[in-house]
């Protein structure tokens, strides 16, 4: 019997990918039965190639965990650090920036001398991942030493990158120090790693998360990640040039018909910051985003942004009816209906804001009822959460009520295992429903006033109107005006909940 060789394997949505099972006297150590994870690609040809190599990252992975941890030789450490002393040279042969930048990379790596945690922090996961490249496993007093000579290569590659922001290119005279690199017994030279633009998603995400934002922009980004490397036919980072991105922009607008600015701040801005985290990270040499611009036209404005009057008081009476509207609509979308608009129009708030809510962010601070806007709920545009006081009028219309009677959890959608496609969300769909409703049920058909944001326009508007300061509508609304003064003391929940009350009452029964 001859067993099939192993292959990517292509999903339903016809991108293939990477599955292996872990061999059983490993899975302990890795902690899973299977390691499985996108290619990349659509390409049968592409997955093959990039199936040959991701089987040998992980069979080097299987050595590495494999390996029975012994002392390495101090000339195998050197060849090792080596290895991290060109790839910073590769990385920067073409453009090694200013000299000024070097001077302060000296500093640090100096202060960084005889300092062990620091050297830890800095190196370790370096080393770690050094060692794992080549198979090896060692014990923990030559992975100090490996440290060591990666922070003694860091600093001669500093060094020398100096020279050549200075205009002097002569070789390094000690660049040949470094022995060749041999692995394990059978001294063979290890394998060049290149990288890839997912490698570049992978460092960007890593961070991005790390900070604590938000989950749902990295699902937004492969998305467009992904696009682009369908675009290019390949996934080579250090073969990206500035024209590959100028000509997939142009695609996007000539070809599919998206608009300037979806694809400036969606798909170039994404492109950008992947691209961005590279170069920051010495992976690659430059930013081929970074020359690329995509002019957004200035918008002619014929209207105000925000709902007129009669527009406000035809959403708001068709949102009172909405419970007991005749058809078959969901319960959860006719409380969509019900609540978003009176809760849009009385706090300004984003529709997405209101429609991620759960039971559990109506809360009671200083003796007033609240809501608590947070990231903790779903996407928050600032990051950062807010309490909102809820006008005396929504009580009386029984929104507490109904608060208090749902389940806990989301209160406008229903909660739900099954992933949406990448920049998606429930919280999304539930207020893509209420736009929806505004448009086809409330015949509200102007395109150039937004079903949702048409309320935070005409909050200010009404705002300024009954004399609602500057601060307190940015406080209420989640706005910045980005000046220092704006960071010192707080606008209370007392002081918030005065200001609201100085809204005047919708009368919904116009």
């Amino acid at each position: 019997m001859v067993l099939p060789m192993p292959s990517p394997q292509k999903s339903k949505s016809g991108v293939y990918y990477f599955r292996q099972r872990v061999p059983a006297d490993l899975r302990r150590k890795v902690g899973k039965g299977e390691v499985a994870y996108s290619l990349r690609t659509k390409d049968p040809a592409e997955a093959k190639a990039r199936f040959a190599q991701e089987a040998a990252k992980v069979a080097q992975r299987w050595k590495a965990l494999r390996a029975v941890p012994a002392p390495l030789p101090h000339i195998q450490l050197v060849a090792l650090a080596g290895e991290l002393y060109r790839r910073q040279m590769t990385l920067l042969r073409i453009e090694p920036g200013e000299p000024e930048i070097w001077v302060e990379v000296l500093n640090l790596l100096s202060r960084l001398d005889g300092d062990s945690e620091a050297l830890e922090r800095w190196y370790g996961p370096t080393a770690d991942e050094l060692l794992q490249d080549h198979g090896l496993a060692t014990d923990p007093a030559s992975r100090t030493r490996l440290i060591q000579e990666a922070h003694r290569a860091y600093r001669q590659a500093a060094e020398q990158l100096l020279r050549q922001a200075g205009g002097d290119y002569r070789p390094d005279p000690n660049a040949d120090r470094f022995p060749e690199i041999t692995v394990a017994a059978n001294n063979t030279p290890a394998a060049s790693k290149g990288i890839t633009i997912g490698d570049l998603f992978d460092l960007w995400e890593r961070d991005h998360l790390a900070d604590g934002k938000s989950k749902r922009t990295p699902r937004d980004h492969r998305h467009k990640i992904d696009d682009f490397i369908a675009y290019l036919g390949h996934e080579d980072a250090t073969r990206v040039t500035s024209k590959d991105v100028a000509d997939w922009t142009q695609g996007l607008r000539h070809g599919r018909g998206l608009a300037a600015k979806t694809v400036s701040d969606k798909y170039l801005s994404a492109l950008r910051s992947v691209f961005g985290a590279g170069v920051s990270k010495f992976k690659i040499e430059r930013n081929p985003v970074s020359p690329v611009r995509v002019k957004v036209p200035k918008r002619v404005l014929e209207r105000s942004k925000g709902y007129t009057d009669d527009e406000a008081a035809r959403v708001l009476k068709a949102a009172l009816k909405a419970l007991d509207a005749p058809g078959n609509t969901s319960p959860v979308n006719r409380l969509v209906y019900r609540w978003l608009p009176w809760i849009c129009a009385y706090t300004g708030a984003r529709g997405g804001e209101i429609a991620q809510l759960r039971k559990e962010d109506f809360t009671v601070e200083a003796g007033i009822h609240c809501i608590r806007i947070t990231p903790e709920a779903g996407s928050v545009k600032s990051g950062e959460y807010r309490i909102v006081p809820l006008h005396p009028h929504l009580i009386e219309q029984g929104l507490l009520k109904m608060v208090e009677a749902a389940k806990g959890g989301p209160l406008f959608y229903a909660e739900s295992k099954r992933q949406r496609r990448a920049g998606s969300s429930r919280a999304g769909y539930a207020r893509g429903k209420a736009s929806e409703w505004v448009r086809d049920t409330v015949k509200i058909t102007d395109k150039r006033v937004q079903p949702n944001h048409g309320w935070r326009h005409r909050f200010k508007t009404i705002a300024r109107d009954v004399g609602i300061e500057q601060r307190y509508m940015d406080a209420i609304q989640g706005h910045t005006d980005g000046s220092a003064s704006a960071s010192y003391g707080e606008n209370t929940v007392r002081a918030l909940y005065r200001e609201i009350q100085k809204l005047p009452r919708y009368d919904g029964k116009k």
